[in-house]
Protein backbone atom coordinates (compact mmCIF):
# COMPACT_ATOMS: atom_id res chain seq x y z
CA UNK A 1 0.00 0.00 0.00
CA UNK A 2 0.98 3.63 -0.63
CA UNK A 3 3.02 5.15 2.03
CA UNK A 4 1.11 8.52 2.15
CA UNK A 5 -2.51 7.18 0.42
CA UNK A 6 -5.63 8.69 1.39
CA UNK A 7 -3.63 11.10 3.68
CA UNK A 8 -3.96 15.15 2.65
CA UNK A 9 -1.20 17.80 3.28
CA UNK A 10 1.31 20.44 2.43
CA UNK A 11 4.66 20.89 1.08
CA UNK A 12 6.17 24.99 2.08
CA UNK A 13 8.91 25.56 0.20
CA UNK A 14 8.01 22.98 -2.66
CA UNK A 15 8.97 25.12 -6.02
CA UNK A 16 12.42 23.53 -5.98
CA UNK A 17 15.22 20.84 -4.59
CA UNK A 18 14.35 18.84 -1.99
CA UNK A 19 10.36 20.44 -1.53
CA UNK A 20 10.08 20.15 -5.30
CA UNK A 21 11.33 16.24 -4.67
CA UNK A 22 9.29 16.23 -1.78
CA UNK A 23 6.00 17.25 -3.73
CA UNK A 24 6.37 14.41 -6.32
CA UNK A 25 6.93 11.52 -3.95
CA UNK A 26 3.54 12.35 -1.73
CA UNK A 27 1.62 12.16 -4.70
CA UNK A 28 3.20 9.18 -6.10
CA UNK A 29 2.40 7.69 -2.88
CA UNK A 30 -0.92 8.68 -2.93
CA UNK A 31 -1.56 12.04 -1.27
CA UNK A 32 -3.42 15.58 -1.93
CA UNK A 33 -0.58 17.93 -2.18
CA UNK A 34 -1.11 21.72 -1.78
CA UNK A 35 2.66 23.03 -2.59
CA UNK A 36 3.54 26.51 -1.38
CA UNK A 37 6.31 29.04 -2.57
CA UNK A 38 6.77 32.35 -3.47
CA UNK A 39 7.01 32.05 -7.29
CA UNK A 40 3.36 31.15 -9.02
CA UNK A 41 5.37 29.70 -12.20
CA UNK A 42 7.34 27.37 -10.65
CA UNK A 43 4.53 26.22 -8.65
CA UNK A 44 1.58 25.99 -11.47
CA UNK A 45 4.46 23.77 -13.13
CA UNK A 46 4.60 21.54 -10.28
CA UNK A 47 1.21 21.04 -10.26
CA UNK A 48 0.94 20.23 -13.67
CA UNK A 49 3.77 17.72 -13.54
CA UNK A 50 2.01 15.92 -10.31
CA UNK A 51 -1.38 15.89 -12.17
CA UNK A 52 0.02 14.79 -15.12
CA UNK A 53 1.62 11.14 -13.17
CA UNK A 54 -2.19 11.28 -12.24
CA UNK A 55 -1.74 12.88 -8.95
CA UNK A 56 -4.15 15.82 -7.10
CA UNK A 57 -2.39 19.17 -6.00
CA UNK A 58 -3.19 22.44 -6.17
CA UNK A 59 -0.95 25.59 -5.61
CA UNK A 60 -0.62 28.12 -3.12
CA UNK A 61 1.41 31.46 -3.23
CA UNK A 62 2.50 32.63 -0.36
CA UNK A 63 5.42 34.46 1.85
CA UNK A 64 6.42 32.18 4.44
CA UNK A 65 7.67 34.44 7.10
CA UNK A 66 4.35 36.25 7.03
CA UNK A 67 1.79 35.01 10.09
CA UNK A 68 -1.19 35.43 7.99
CA UNK A 69 0.00 33.56 5.24
CA UNK A 70 0.49 30.49 7.23
CA UNK A 71 -3.32 31.12 8.67
CA UNK A 72 -4.15 31.03 4.86
CA UNK A 73 -1.92 28.05 3.64
CA UNK A 74 -3.66 25.83 6.53
CA UNK A 75 -7.18 27.22 5.76
CA UNK A 76 -6.82 26.94 1.95
CA UNK A 77 -5.76 23.38 2.34
CA UNK A 78 -8.34 22.31 4.64
CA UNK A 79 -11.34 24.10 2.30
CA UNK A 80 -9.42 21.54 -0.79
CA UNK A 81 -8.96 18.66 0.82
CA UNK A 82 -11.17 18.19 3.98
CA UNK A 83 -8.34 18.05 6.65
CA UNK A 84 -4.82 18.56 7.13
CA UNK A 85 -2.74 15.22 7.76
CA UNK A 86 0.60 16.01 7.53
CA UNK A 87 2.98 19.11 6.36
CA UNK A 88 6.55 19.09 4.92
CA UNK A 89 8.01 22.38 6.22
CA UNK A 90 11.20 22.69 3.31
CA UNK A 91 11.61 26.11 2.76
CA UNK A 92 14.82 28.21 3.37
CA UNK A 93 17.68 30.37 2.27
CA UNK A 94 21.61 29.85 2.23
CA UNK A 95 21.90 33.50 2.95
CA UNK A 96 24.86 35.14 2.60
CA UNK A 97 27.21 32.46 3.04
CA UNK A 98 30.49 34.42 3.81
CA UNK A 99 32.49 34.43 6.96
CA UNK A 100 31.16 36.20 9.98
CA UNK A 101 32.90 39.88 9.90
CA UNK A 102 31.40 40.06 6.41
CA UNK A 103 27.68 39.34 7.37
CA UNK A 104 25.33 42.47 8.08
CA UNK A 105 22.53 42.45 10.94
CA UNK A 106 20.54 42.36 7.80
CA UNK A 107 22.16 39.04 6.80
CA UNK A 108 21.11 37.68 10.41
CA UNK A 109 17.57 39.04 10.01
CA UNK A 110 16.80 37.27 6.82
CA UNK A 111 18.22 34.16 7.09
CA UNK A 112 16.90 33.60 10.68
CA UNK A 113 13.35 34.89 10.02
CA UNK A 114 12.90 32.24 7.02
CA UNK A 115 14.94 29.69 8.09
CA UNK A 116 13.71 29.72 11.74
CA UNK A 117 10.62 32.15 12.06
CA UNK A 118 9.30 30.90 9.21
CA UNK A 119 8.99 27.32 9.90
CA UNK A 120 7.90 28.49 13.79
CA UNK A 121 5.17 29.77 12.13
CA UNK A 122 4.54 26.81 10.18
CA UNK A 123 4.22 24.38 12.74
CA UNK A 124 1.89 26.66 15.18
CA UNK A 125 -0.67 27.12 12.44
CA UNK A 126 -0.55 23.21 11.51
CA UNK A 127 -0.63 21.94 14.82
CA UNK A 128 -3.81 24.07 15.50
CA UNK A 129 -5.48 22.35 12.53
CA UNK A 130 -4.36 19.28 13.93
CA UNK A 131 -5.10 19.35 17.28
CA UNK A 132 -8.63 19.50 16.28
CA UNK A 133 -8.43 16.76 14.36
CA UNK A 134 -7.08 14.46 16.31
CA UNK A 135 -3.64 14.09 15.09
CA UNK A 136 -1.00 14.62 12.33
CA UNK A 137 2.87 14.51 11.31
CA UNK A 138 4.91 17.37 10.84
CA UNK A 139 8.84 17.27 9.72
CA UNK A 140 10.90 20.24 8.91
CA UNK A 141 14.14 20.51 7.16
CA UNK A 142 17.04 21.36 8.99
CA UNK A 143 20.73 20.53 7.93
CA UNK A 144 23.91 18.73 9.07
CA UNK A 145 25.17 22.28 9.66
CA UNK A 146 23.18 22.92 12.49
CA UNK A 147 26.33 20.01 13.96
CA UNK A 148 28.49 20.88 11.66
CA UNK A 149 30.20 24.09 9.92
CA UNK A 150 31.73 25.24 6.57
CA UNK A 151 33.48 28.80 6.43
CA UNK A 152 30.60 31.33 6.04
CA UNK A 153 27.84 29.48 7.56
CA UNK A 154 27.58 30.65 11.37
CA UNK A 155 24.19 32.54 10.40
CA UNK A 156 22.88 29.50 8.33
CA UNK A 157 24.52 26.94 10.94
CA UNK A 158 22.93 29.06 13.59
CA UNK A 159 19.40 29.44 11.99
CA UNK A 160 19.64 25.24 11.50
CA UNK A 161 20.78 24.45 15.40
CA UNK A 162 17.82 26.72 16.38
CA UNK A 163 15.50 24.95 14.46
CA UNK A 164 16.67 21.73 15.95
CA UNK A 165 16.29 23.11 19.48
CA UNK A 166 12.57 24.22 18.33
CA UNK A 167 11.77 20.64 18.09
CA UNK A 168 12.61 18.99 21.03
CA UNK A 169 9.97 20.40 23.00
CA UNK A 170 7.51 20.89 20.40
CA UNK A 171 6.96 17.38 20.34
CA UNK A 172 6.61 16.60 23.58
CA UNK A 173 4.12 19.43 23.78
CA UNK A 174 2.28 18.53 20.66
CA UNK A 175 2.88 14.66 21.40
CA UNK A 176 -0.85 14.16 24.01
CA UNK A 177 -2.66 15.67 20.64
CA UNK A 178 -1.78 12.61 18.51
CA UNK A 179 0.99 15.16 16.79
CA UNK A 180 4.35 13.83 15.82
CA UNK A 181 7.19 16.17 14.64
CA UNK A 182 10.62 15.52 13.07
CA UNK A 183 13.51 17.36 11.07
CA UNK A 184 15.42 15.83 8.54
CA UNK A 185 18.94 16.58 8.47
CA UNK A 186 20.39 16.78 5.16
CA UNK A 187 24.31 16.60 4.23
CA UNK A 188 25.64 17.72 0.95
CA UNK A 189 22.35 17.12 -1.58
CA UNK A 190 22.50 18.21 -5.13
CA UNK A 191 20.44 21.41 -5.09
CA UNK A 192 20.94 25.03 -6.51
CA UNK A 193 21.11 25.70 -2.72
CA UNK A 194 24.35 24.10 -2.66
CA UNK A 195 25.14 24.92 -5.78
CA UNK A 196 24.87 28.52 -4.88
CA UNK A 197 27.03 27.94 -1.17
CA UNK A 198 30.07 27.01 -3.21
CA UNK A 199 29.04 29.81 -5.89
CA UNK A 200 29.03 27.11 -8.79
CA UNK A 201 32.33 26.41 -8.38
CA UNK A 202 32.45 22.48 -10.06
CA UNK A 203 35.80 21.27 -8.75
CA UNK A 204 34.94 22.71 -5.29
CA UNK A 205 31.25 20.50 -5.90
CA UNK A 206 32.91 17.23 -6.79
CA UNK A 207 35.30 17.70 -3.99
CA UNK A 208 32.82 17.96 -1.34
CA UNK A 209 30.86 15.06 -3.23
CA UNK A 210 34.04 12.59 -2.59
CA UNK A 211 34.05 13.57 0.23
CA UNK A 212 31.33 11.64 1.33
CA UNK A 213 31.86 8.21 2.67
CA UNK A 214 29.08 7.17 -0.26
CA UNK A 215 31.28 8.96 -2.97
CA UNK A 216 28.91 11.74 -3.83
CA UNK A 217 26.23 14.06 -2.51
CA UNK A 218 22.78 12.91 -2.40
CA UNK A 219 19.89 13.62 -4.22
CA UNK A 220 16.54 15.51 -3.43
CA UNK A 221 14.67 12.39 -4.30
CA UNK A 222 16.37 10.17 -1.40
CA UNK A 223 16.22 13.26 1.06
CA UNK A 224 12.10 13.29 0.23
CA UNK A 225 12.32 9.68 0.58
CA UNK A 226 13.23 10.35 4.62
CA UNK A 227 10.60 12.65 4.47
CA UNK A 228 7.93 11.03 3.12
CA UNK A 229 8.37 7.79 5.47
CA UNK A 230 8.39 10.12 8.76
CA UNK A 231 4.66 11.71 7.64
CA UNK A 232 3.61 7.82 7.25
CA UNK A 233 2.11 5.90 9.66
CA UNK A 234 5.06 3.31 9.59
CA UNK A 235 6.83 6.06 11.75
CA UNK A 236 3.96 6.01 14.51
CA UNK A 237 6.49 5.71 17.11
CA UNK A 238 9.21 8.75 15.79
CA UNK A 239 8.85 11.71 17.29
CA UNK A 240 11.19 14.71 18.54
CA UNK A 241 13.97 12.88 16.21
CA UNK A 242 16.36 14.97 14.02
CA UNK A 243 17.85 12.81 11.57
CA UNK A 244 20.64 12.67 9.28
CA UNK A 245 20.80 11.91 5.50
CA UNK A 246 24.03 12.83 4.55
CA UNK A 247 26.14 9.77 3.36
CA UNK A 248 27.88 9.69 6.15
CA UNK A 249 29.52 12.89 5.64
CA UNK A 250 29.25 14.00 9.58
CA UNK A 251 30.98 10.78 10.81
CA UNK A 252 33.59 12.38 13.01
CA UNK A 253 37.41 10.61 12.40
CA UNK A 254 40.55 10.56 10.24
CA UNK A 255 39.75 10.70 6.75
CA UNK A 256 41.96 9.41 4.03
CA UNK A 257 40.91 11.97 0.92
Amino acid sequence: MALLAGKSGVVVGASSGIGHAAAMLFAEEGAQVAVVARRREKLEDLVAAIEGEGGTAFAIQADVTTMADHARIVAETVAAFGRLDFAFNNAGTIGNFVPMLEQSEADWDRTVSTNLKAVWLSVRAQAAQMRVQGGGAIVNTSSWLAIGALPGSTVYSASKAGLDGLLRPAALELAASGIRINNINPGGIDTEMTREAFRHDAAVLDAFGRAHPIGRMGTPRETAELACFLLSDRAANVTGQAILVDGGYTIAGQRTT
